[in-house]
């Protein structure tokens, strides 16, 4: 036997066929037919006789046969009662169709309850045995098995009152079912019954058969509570119990006042099966509009949302779980109310594939009321140079109207002005507006001799840049605040009307008062209210403030490549020109926002930027080595006074070069070892710097630099002189470049600083004064440093902070070098061998990149095809050949 479990019955699907009502003597074929088969399925399914249903019984009347039950087709709805209808009148329905055949009235279903309770499901009504706590005496038909055609043998009507039940009451509330004047009525949503649901034990156990059910025909059962209060269940024909497929609808809103247009609705269709096995099937849900006919899940720019167990489409295949599957198939929709009332509608199986035993609860269908509300949206900027501004919105562009109908009387006057008022609703939760209110006297209260007005309220409030978290939000971030501003409000005037009444006329001739009815006399007036209201809605108030706070990373300026090398940097150039960057300074910076008033001038306030901006410049160090007396030009009085062959000593103050004439004429300085050969020589270094500092004084990179340059002096020669009997080769230089003297007396350093000037690099905190290129070449917002895009696109530009200083130092020192200042005799070892020395000045290469940051920068040396200064003599014999002669 298939097991009937669940069946979902859309709400306001009511079956109201043609009402047929045919005494028992005029039967038509087709209802003699009904009645003969309904006699043999109680022979043949209960075992009774095969006349149990007669043409009539003498004290109930004449049978009749009514298609007044639940299904989609005739024969589907057959119920047979004797006698007359009896009972109350609903919609021209009565209460009872009359009595079956052992006297117990027969219900109609199409009368709707005028008794009952409601809050509770029928499954729950009375569930316990009725018969074993004395409401009734347990009937023959009572928790019986039968041998059903078309089910299995030994079975009990449970299934039967199952469907009966689902599609009578499935998925329905008490308002559906109820007369709207029926008594004990606290809750009109309360759902009568859920599909599938049945008492914990089982219908059979505590339903009381009064009338059984057949193969075509209803039957009637009763639930009883203590106290004898008994509930009518109706029992299906065994022709619609078998495989089914059933949906009900929920759609929480269908049962409200209505839904405003742009509100979204939620709906849920849930199918149910009876199949022994999974089933594919087709659905398909329809959003349509009760006034255009619109079909909105068709539209190009449809609203709707499909989801749940169909997917995302609005209709197509699906396989259902079958009975006694874990979750049932739910499928979900959204849409966007429009701006009319609209039905929703979902169908399983309307292609009828599979074959089901009814498809009566195969489609169901809400209804969604439509409240007019109008919704005006407005958008408003923060622009990105603003920190704040005033705000003021007209709440609904102006003109929202309010009125009153005039009264239906044919004679009435208006008793007072048109009172009532708008009430407006400030919704902002994001803290779009800062004070938002309604402006004064925008909104006055209503006291007007007219039957409508109008009012036009303005809200105002401040844009605030802060309120938006703007401490240097992301770039372009641009956050989105939002409020909503609602308004409603009702008007009422008062007014008298006239009202027929009495009134004296005359005196009747056996003496008593008579009066006659007065109908246009101004007097006695009856008085009346006319109510109204101000068309609602709300205006949505969206508000960007925009956000540009600058970018970390400036672009490339090719003003700022910056030289980092050395000019003439050779082994033969004297002056030598050093270009490095500059320190970085970190520079603060700021912009400058505005307040924007709305009758006032805007103000402006230097707001600092997010990020420092680093200065830094070419910086430059001239280097220029000088011979102020060269070592030739000091010789020469010592060489001269040997090419005339003088003897006098005091004629060689630095060197008694030889006089012989052949040595003179083969070499230009001739000299006999073991003489005196003094070092000589004086040499300048002027070193000047031009340096990018913070603040005005002497800089430690000038100092520097003259100190390494300066070490790199060397002086000395490659002959062999003696001191105090021990030989030594002479090599001249500066240890301590901050010394006077060196070389233990023989090197004289005499220093001269200069601190020539500085040069302050102007600029404006503002757009009102002169600000130099170098500081535009690293400030957004200008041409100079590629980022004018920011001024003219985010209206962003830097100025300096006031208060800082950068400056170009310039420096000079001059370093004049002396050798041997005291012109100290120094001998010669008498020893040497012939051959050609010499006595050299040079440099030596000066590492300088811990001064200027420029790794592996070094300013190279005179010392290799070409020296600082130099002489080359030839030693040829000794001072002992002079003394042998």
């Amino acid at each position: 036997m298939k097991k009937w479990l669940k069946y979902l019955i859309v709400s306001s699907l009511v079956f109201q066929n043609l009402h047929t009502s045919i005494m028992a003597s005029t039967l038509t074929d087709e209802q003699e037919t009904v009645r003969q088969k309904i006699n043999q399925d109680m022979a043949q399914i209960y075992g009774l006789g095969d006349e149990e249903y007669p043409l009539r019984i003498g004290e109930y009347g004449d049978l009749h046969v009514y298609d007044k039950g639940y299904g989609s087709t005739k024969e589907e709805t057959y119920m047979l009662a004797y006698g007359n209808m009896s009972g109350g009148d609903d919609r021209g329905e009565k209460e009872f169709l009359g009595k079956n055949n052992v006297g117990d009235k027969v219900p109609n279903p199409q009368y709707r309850w005028r008794v009952g309770w409601d809050g509770k499901v029928i499954s729950k009504w009375g569930d316990y045995l009725p018969w074993d706590e004395g409401e009734c005496k347990k009937g023959y038909f009572d928790d019986q098995v039968f041998n059903i055609p078309s089910l299995d043998n030994n079975s009990t009507l449970e299934e039967a009152i199952q469907v009966g039940v689902d599609m009578a009451y499935g998925g329905k509330k008490y308002k559906d079912i109820k007369q709207p004047e029926a008594p004990n009525y606290s809750n009109r949503n309360y759902p009568v019954h859920n599909v599938g649901d049945k008492p914990s034990a089982g219908w059979i156990k505590h339903v009381h058969i009064i009338t059984p059910p057949t193969q075509d025909t209803w039957g009637q059962g009763r639930m009883y509570q203590k106290g004898g209060y008994y509930m009518g269940v109706p029992i299906a024909p065994f022709s619609l119990i078998g495989p089914n497929l059933s949906v009900t609808l929920e759609c929480a809103q269908a049962e409200g006042a209505g839904v405003r247009n742009d509100d979204a609705v939620k709906a849920s269709a849930i199918v149910k099966s009876t199949f022994d096995e999974n089933v594919g099937t087709t659905y398909k849900w329809t959003v349509k509009g009760d006034t255009t006919g619109t079909i909105y899940q068709e539209k190009e720019e449809s609203t709707c949302k499909f989801a749940g167990y169909g997917g995302s489409g609005s209709q197509g295949s699906v396989t259902i779980p079958s009975k006694g599957s874990e979750f049932d198939a739910v499928f979900d929709l959204e849409f966007i109310m429009p701006r009319e009332p609209v039905t929703i509608s979902f169908e399983i199986n309307p292609s009828k594939d599979p074959e089901e035993s009814i498809y009566t609860d195969n489609k169901v269908s809400k209804n969604i009321s439509w409240i007019r509300y109008d919704i005006a949206t407005a958008d408003y900027t923060l622009y990105y140079d603003e920190l704040t501004k005033e705000l003021e919105h007209d709440l609904a562009g102006g003109g929202i109207p309010g009125s009153v109908k005039s009264p239906s009387q044919s004679l009435w006057r208006w008793d007072g002005n048109l009172t009532g008022g708008l009430n407006v609703d400030i919704e902002d939760n994001d803290g779009a507006l800062s004070g938002a209110k309604v402006k004064d006297d925008t909104n006055p209260p209503v006291d007007e001799a007219a039957e409508s007005v109008t009012r036009s309220p303005i809200i105002q409030g401040v844009i605030k840049r802060e309120e938006y978290g703007d401490f240097y939000l992301p770039n372009l971030s641009n956050p989105v605040r939002k409020m909503v501003v609602s308004y409603k409000g009702d008007v009422e005037r008062n007014y008298e009307y006239h009202t027929s009444h009495s009134v004296y006329c005359c005196e009747n001739e056996d003496g008593s008062s008579h009066y006659v009815t007065c109908n246009n006399c101004s007097t006695y007036y009856g008085s009346g209210t006319q109510s109204g209201i101000f068309q609602p809605g709300e205006d949505r108030i969206s508000i960007t403030t925009q956000v540009y706070n600058g970018r970390e990373n400036m672009p490339h300026v090719a003003a700022r490549d910056f030289k980092k090398e050395i000019d003439d940097n050779t082994h033969t150039s004297l002056a030598k020109t050093i270009w490095w960057e500059s320190d970085e300074y970190p520079m603060l910076v700021q912009r400058w926002m505005k307040h924007v008033f709305l009758t006032e001038p805007e103000e402006y306030e230097a707001i600092q930027g997010q990020y420092e901006r680093i200065f830094t410049q070419q910086n430059k160090a001239t280097v220029e080595w000088g011979i102020s007396k060269s070592m030739s030009s000091i010789y020469e009085e010592d060489l001269n006074s040997a090419k005339r062959k003088s003897t006098n000593k005091s004629d060689y103050p630095h060197v008694p070069f030889a006089t012989d004439r052949d040595l003179q004429r083969q070499y230009k300085y001739p000299f006999k070892s073991g003489y005196y050969f003094n070092p000589a020589g004086e040499y300048t270094l002027t070193i000047r710097t031009e340096i990018y500092k913070d603040e005005a004084k002497e800089t430690q990179e000038h100092k520097a630099l003259v100190d390494e340059v300066l070490q790199s002096f060397k002086y000395g020669s490659n002959m062999t002189y003696v001191d105090e009997g021990s030989q030594y080769q002479l090599k001249l230089e500066i240890d301590d470049p901050e010394a006077t003297t060196a070389a233990e007396g023989l090197l004289d350093i005499q220093r001269d600083y200069t601190y020539v000037t500085e040069y302050e690099v102007p600029y404006s905190p503002d757009a009102a004064g002169f600000t130099h290129t170098y500081f535009k070449e690293i400030l957004e917002g200008y041409e100079e440093s590629n980022t004018q895009d920011s001024k003219d696109d985010y209206k962003y530009r830097e100025y300096i902070q006031e208060g800082q200083y950068i400056c170009k130092v310039v420096e000079e020192t001059t370093v004049t070098i002396t050798v041997n200042p005291d012109n100290e005799k120094c001998y010669t070892f008498g020893g040497m061998k012939n051959g050609k020395y010499y006595m050299t000045a040079w440099l030596n290469d000066v590492d300088v990149s811990s001064i200027t940051n420029v790794p592996g920068m070094q300013l190279k040396g005179v010392n290799t095809e070409k020296q600082l200064d130099e002489i080359a003599l030839q030693v040829h014999g000794s001072m002992y050949d002079d003394l042998n002669n």
